[in-house]
């Protein structure tokens, strides 16, 4: 499949979204995939922003929406083949004119034929949670949407069990294919754990993926995190068990220990519940390098000079999204709302940014709706909050 077909592909599937509010289990699958990638999923929101499809508009309102989206179609089905490879986009801006092409189709059905999508603040009481099924990227390429139906996973590495929102690789169902890698793909609303063959147990968050050998080998352990995850690492004093992410790395032999790496919280932040870790590789400096005790966390400044912080924690603060729960100690609205938004999916305002640095301390069951928290924070912080919806876009709005 060409790099310009699937780029077409994804443009219809957000144009699809748009329009009907809904993909099919196939087409989200591939989405959130291509979604994975930070770069992605920030362009993502800003072709989707309302302004920027209004400004299209009148550009775009002298087109024959019809005649020219059938020839989009036409290219699209050319050669048609299933849609199951994993691919890996480089260079996505040189790409963008087919984005803004269709969504520039979009922008002028919804602002010529349906008056309904002008931008007006519908008002709504709540955002409930919506649990979306991640995916698995085996070894071949090939996409798993793990539902609940899906028990038992075959893939030319052997079989891996899938059950109760946990991937088992149990070394006897393995054929000793250790070059294969696996990425679980969690997306937003969503929390799945993953046992590796070597009895590791990681738990990864909303918004993350992790990739990983389907079965170790040799003296080291490597995975590979975006986003976060809560590890248990199996003990093996002879094989070193190292997380690598984009702003640093953790390694460790055996221990407990969270990793917080999302790119737009713009921190690398690591904190240890139980052993010793090694918290390497970050900032401009890559030989620097701090050892953790339990009850530590480490904060890098991804943003800034990469610079490095040191501090008692309580880990179970840091480690109660694996359990279910949003507990928050001591910390600002800005960093709370911005975790809320990787479960609940919204986007979030602040109508002052003094408001965002407010401090919250509290602890609330994720399967709530989210104007549970909201009713606490806006009574304990003397806050107020809207909760808005444009077409199939959230916000939340917090005010004095």
């Amino acid at each position: 499949m060409s790099l310009e077909r699937k780029e077409f592909i994804i443009a219809d599937l957000i144009r699809k979204e748009l329009l009907l509010g809904e993909l099919s289990t196939e087409e989200n699958v591939f989405l959130q995939k291509w979604l994975s990638v930070p770069e992605n999923e920030a362009y993502y929101q800003k072709v989707i922003n309302f302004e920027t499809l209004k400004s299209k508009e009148s550009f775009y309102s002298g087109i024959d929406t019809d005649i020219a989206f059938e020839r989009i179609r036409e290219k699209i089905n050319q050669n048609h083949v299933p849609v199951v490879p994993l691919f890996k986009y480089k260079n996505l801006l040189k790409y963008a004119a087919v984005f803004l092409f269709l969504l520039g189709l979009t922008a002028s059905y919804l602002f010529i034929n349906n008056k309904a999508a002008q931008k007006e603040e519908i008002s709504v009481t709540t955002i409930s949670p919506k649990y979306n099924s991640p995916t698995l990227v085996l070894a071949d390429g090939t996409l798993v949407s793990l539902e609940a139906k899906k028990e038992k996973i075959v893939s030319k590495n052997g079989v891996i069990s899938n059950m109760n929102h946990v991937l088992v690789y149990d070394a006897k169902n393995l054929k000793g294919q250790t070059s294969g890698e696996h990425t679980l793909i969690v997306p937003v609303g969503g929390i799945y754990a993953v046992n590796l063959s070597d009895g590791t147990k990681v738990w990864l968050n909303s918004k993350s993926s992790l990739k990983y050998p389907v079965e170790f080998s040799g003296s080291k352990r490597t995975v590979i995190l975006e986003g976060e995850a809560y590890f248990e690492v199996s003990k093996d004093p002879h094989s070193p068990f190292t997380v690598k992410t984009k702003f640093g790395n953790v390694t460790v032999l055996g221990t407990h220990f969270n990793v917080s790496s999302y790119a737009e919280d713009n921190t690398f932040a690591t904190t240890l519940a139980e052993g010793k870790v090694k918290v390497s590789d970050f900032g401009a400096d890559e030989k620097k390098s701090v050892v953790l005790n339990p009850g530590e966390q480490s904060n890098v400044d991804t943003k800034n000079d990469g610079s490095v912080t040191v501090a008692t924690v309580d880990p179970s603060v840091y480690t109660a999204w694996k359990d279910g729960k949003f507990y928050f100690e001591n910390e600002s609205l800005k960093s709370i709302l911005a975790k809320m938004s990787r479960w609940y999916n919204f986007n979030v305002k602040f109508e002052n940014t003094s408001i965002g640095q407010i401090k919250f301390t509290g602890i609330v069951l994720k399967e709530e709706p989210i104007e549970h928290l909201l009713d606490i924070i806006s009574k304990t912080s003397n806050v107020k909050y809207k909760i808005t919806k444009v077409n199939q876009t959230y916000e939340v709005t917090i005010s004095k």
